[in-house]
């Protein structure tokens, strides 16, 4: 059901299961495997039922690095949390995102893509994925990668029907925290304001931070501030490692044969580098988009390549004319490192409830430059070798000038900052996603992916979600807390 006020829950003065803050694809698979469970589950949004400008201003963000962005463009802070504006796109991550493919790069999860598979399946049907496609090789050095799509699911959509239905989970709206009371290794209580900004506090026996991954980290960071350190005891880790997929165009290609490429129903298709290869070369995981364009697009594609290669360029013309190619854009959305120095840190300047406002500090660097590039390379040789098509890279990928400001830059995709690790000074919560150093505090989300790989986060999100919500429930560990 959903609470009339933060107020009314305090009056209450009741012990819930689990506390659950924010309530997007984490914070509502969660809310409803435990409910299904039997746990008694508080679900606190920071905002309202829809988008409100006011609202949305608490999410006001600087970053700090070459390339700049507005944070708050890519996160809603309403019911539902980013799955209101969520595209869908969805494929699980490869196996070898889980190692540390990269000498010097601390790129490990503690725990193995076999951890995740045993919830693919439930995942799947909570975004209502169509059925999966293999990967097939395209030479020895590339392969294609089908992507799925959901309708995509909107969980604020889907689930408020079963949550306002609920006896045993309790929704409050314009329930924004702004505090944790540390007492002997424990979260005592939180500190919950509603509107009139006046805090209450509310108790449970688990806590899971479910406000995404940038929130994630400045909850955390103020939190431990303000209970002295003993919420996150070991805090190098805390906020670092913050980390984006780079969105850029490389350049563009000539197909003489686009039956070589499975085009889905975005006329995108979509490749990358086998598995093997990143290992032995050490790149990053690159995911390389082909996708179509219109023949006005195609054309000028046509009279670039001809400016490089002038007999190709006239050949494509004349193929054009007779509707036997198309032009295709060659975009990539791939892995950053994760690097200290990326990062959330709290800011000079306050909300209106007096946190710090979040502060990121982000950059790529040649790893990134040089891992696309490889990728691209490896596509353009294997498209000549074959006979179907010619690749035209920018001067930006194959040189090392700036990475262009004027492109998409980055997926919205915020992940890192409260990362995954056994060792409590390499990371923040353990293989359970349970705080090092405080016995009932989880974190959920994107933001304790100790690498991103390329794939697109949300199935991984929920894949979590449903193995910590199994790690939650345990009878044992109810009875533990107790």
């Amino acid at each position: 059901m959903f609470a009339e006020s933060v107020a009314e829950i305090a009056r209450g003065r009741r012990l819930f299961d689990v506390c659950l803050v924010g309530s997007g694809p984490a914070g509502i698979t969660l809310a409803s495997e435990l409910d299904a469970r039997g746990l008694s589950v508080l679900l606190l949004e920071a905002g309202g039922a829809h988008v409100d400008p006011a609202s949305q201003e608490m999410f006001e963000a600087e970053v700090v690095g070459p390339l700049r962005f507005d944070p708050a463009v890519a996160r809603l802070r309403c019911f539902g949390g980013s799955s209101n504006h969520w595209g869908g796109f969805c494929r699980p991550l490869d196996a070898i995102d889980f190692e540390d493919k990269i000498p010097g790069i601390d790129s490990a999860w503690p725990i193995a893509r076999s951890d995740l598979d045993p919830f693919l399946g439930r995942a799947e049907a909570i975004l209502e994925l169509p059925a999966a496609q293999p990967d097939t090789a395209f030479g020895e050095r590339v392969r294609h990668t089908p992507m799925r799509y959901s309708p995509p699911v909107h969980f604020a959509v889907k689930y408020r029907p079963l949550l306002q239905r609920s006896s045993r989970t309790l929704v409050a709206l314009d329930a924004c925290v702004v505090g944790l009371q540390e007492r002997a290794g424990h979260i005592h209580a939180l500190q919950v304001c509603g509107p009139d900004g006046v805090p209450h506090a509310l108790r449970a026996r688990q806590v899971v931070l479910c406000a995404g991954g940038i929130e994630n980290s400045r909850l955390l960071l103020w939190a431990n501030a303000c209970n002295g350190g003993r919420i996150v005891p070991e805090p190098y880790a805390l906020g670092r490692y913050w980390f984006e997929h780079p969105h850029f165009t490389l350049g563009e290609a000539w197909l003489e044969d686009d039956s070589a490429f499975a085009f889905d129903r975005w006329s995108i298709a979509w490749v990358a580098p086998m598995q093997h290869v990143l290992r032995d070369q050490g790149m990053l995981n690159v995911g390389l988009r082909l996708t179509r364009q219109h023949r006005e697009t195609a054309r000028e594609i046509a009279v670039r390549l001809g400016c490089v290669a002038p007999a190709l360029g006239r050949a494509a013309l004349s193929q054009l004319g007779r509707r036997l190619t198309c032009g295709v854009l060659l975009r990539a959305s791939w892995e950053q490192a994760p690097q200290p120095w990326n990062r959330v840190v709290l800011s000079a300047d306050r909300d209106r409830l007096g946190v710090p406002r979040a502060e990121l500090h982000w950059r790529l660097g040649d790893l990134e430059r040089t891992s696309a590039r490889n990728a691209a390379l490896m596509l353009a040789t294997e498209c000549a070798r074959r006979g179907v098509g010619r690749v035209r890279l920018d001067d930006w990928v194959l040189a090392r000038g700036a990475f262009p400001a004027d492109d998409e830059i980055k997926g919205n995709h915020h992940m890192g900052g409260t990362r995954m690790s056994r060792d409590a000074r390499r990371g923040v919560v353990d293989a359970n996603c349970r705080v090092h150093g405080c016995a009932n505090l989880f974190v959920a989300g994107s933001s304790v992916f100790p690498s991103g790989g390329a794939s697109n986060p949300t199935l991984t999100i929920v894949q979590l979600a449903l193995r910590l919500a199994d790690h939650l429930a345990r009878p044992a560990r109810a009875q533990a807390l107790t």
